[in-house]
């Protein structure tokens, strides 16, 4: 499926590529075009499904309370709707907990979580997390009949959350990542989820390779936030220096390089 320009209405999902099966899940208030920088390298060796969450800024219409655990269920329909039993899973933030998730129902081969959230340090840092969105309301426009600022503004206000080096971004990102917020429908659903406080908390029930991607400069979902966290045989914890919350937007190799590296983990142990 076409994915409609950066200053349009993206469509639901984007389906492009042969090869492995790789489930891409975006953050929360953005929309898989976030993952526009890694999918022309991924798709090389592997069949794409890039989806928006309900509830988001071209997705399917959302079913109140669109709790975490709904849109884990969502995207585990998408799974089946698609003929998946399995499949590498990569995700960003929110996606990345819903990665998580997805791999402790057995669902992945393996999964790489890029600044996830849910791996709460204690209750009140999800509260923290809602507060720094909520405070972004009246200027974005998302939750609100407030029409959104100018867009240069968002994207000034916006691009440093989500890069360390927001100059770095491609024009045609920074417009997409701006326009995504002021669609979304969800977060009261999401900022009033009774789990939010208390987070993922199976992180040692995955089984499979897993890797998880810590930015250095993330400004969504900083260090002191997390958990402390201990790499296992199967978790491997990777910094990423000079990044910021949502790193594939400043350096792609890096992050397609890390899935990869994952990825290479899982068929190693089927050989072995």
């Amino acid at each position: 499926m076409a994915g409609g320009s950066a200053d349009s209405t993206p469509e639901p999902f984007l389906r492009t590529g042969r090869g492995a099966p790789l489930l891409l899940l975006h953050g929360v208030l953005l929309t898989w075009q976030s993952w526009l920088p890694v999918i022309d390298d991924l798709r090389a060796d592997h069949d794409i499904l890039a989806p928006t969450f309900p509830g988001h800024h071209g997705g399917p219409a959302a079913h109140h309370p669109a709790t975490v655990a709904a849109l884990a269920d969502w995207a585990e329909a998408l799974l089946d709707e698609t003929g998946w039993p399995t499949a590498h899973i990569v995700g960003n933030s929110l996606g990345g907990w819903i990665a998580l998730e997805l791999a402790a129902r057995g669902r992945a081969r393996t999964v790489t979580a890029i600044s996830p959230a849910g791996l709460w340090d204690k209750p009140s840092s999800s509260a923290a997390l809602v507060r720094k969105f909520r405070g972004m309301s009246p200027l974005i426009g998302f939750g609100s009949d407030t029409p959104p600022a100018l867009p240069t503004m968002i994207r000034s206000l916006l691009l440093p959350l989500l890069a360390h080096n927001p100059a770095t971004v491609p024009a045609h990102l920074a417009r997409a990542m701006a326009a995504a917020p002021a669609h979304c429908t969800i977060l009261d659903d999401l900022a009033e989820d009774p789990a939010l406080p208390i987070g993922f908390t199976t992180l040692s029930s995955i089984q499979v390779p897993a890797t998880l991607l810590l930015p250095e400069f993330d400004r969504v979902l900083p260090p002191h936030l997390y958990a402390p966290l201990t790499p296992t045989p199967t978790l491997e914890i990777h910094p990423l220096p000079g990044l910021g919350h949502v790193p594939m937007l400043e350096d792609p190799a890096r992050i397609t390089t890390e899935i990869r590296a994952t990825i290479t983990r899982d068929a190693q142990a089927q050989s072995a």
